[in-house]
């Protein structure tokens, strides 16, 4: 684990940190300001990494706090990778009081899998399906 790295699932941070640490990865580089501000007003659980001020990762939840939960934007600041900063925030998603009944837990990931299955997650394509809309529908 990284020294002087701090976490917390009550520290919430700003749209404005958010939109900085998207900026670093090529999946979310394209998310709004705006975008992000309604991302996180409707977001059940945040988990995030600190030193100090600055947000170095985060992780967050969508859920009905009683059978489903999913798993949305586990994002390490690229000079952090390879340092533990993933695998404790999902772990303390994880472990959150409030997801104590939860018993199933769903993501989605195009290249990572063999993080999320060093973690208990495993790969389930039978059921998973989607439908893209607007800009998405047209990549």
């Amino acid at each position: 684990m990284s020294a002087g790295v701090r976490y917390s699932v009550r520290r919430q941070p700003s749209a404005e940190q958010v939109h900085r640490l998207f900026q670093t990865a090529p999946w979310a580089r394209d998310r709004s300001l705006a975008q992000i501000k309604v991302m996180l007003k409707n977001t059940d659980l945040v988990a995030s990494a600190w030193q100090g001020d600055e947000l170095l990762g985060m992780a967050r939840v969508s859920t009905d706090f009683a059978f489903r939960a999913v798993l949305w934007d586990v994002i390490v600041e690229r000079r952090r990778l390879g340092q533990g900063l993933g695998t404790k925030l999902v772990k303390s998603l994880l472990a959150h009081p409030r997801l104590r009944s939860v018993d199933q837990f769903w993501l989605y990931t195009t290249s990572k899998q063999g993080f999320y299955e060093r973690l208990g997650f495993q790969a389930y394509p039978r059921n998973t399906m989607r439908l893209l809309r607007g800009r998405q529908a047209k990549a």
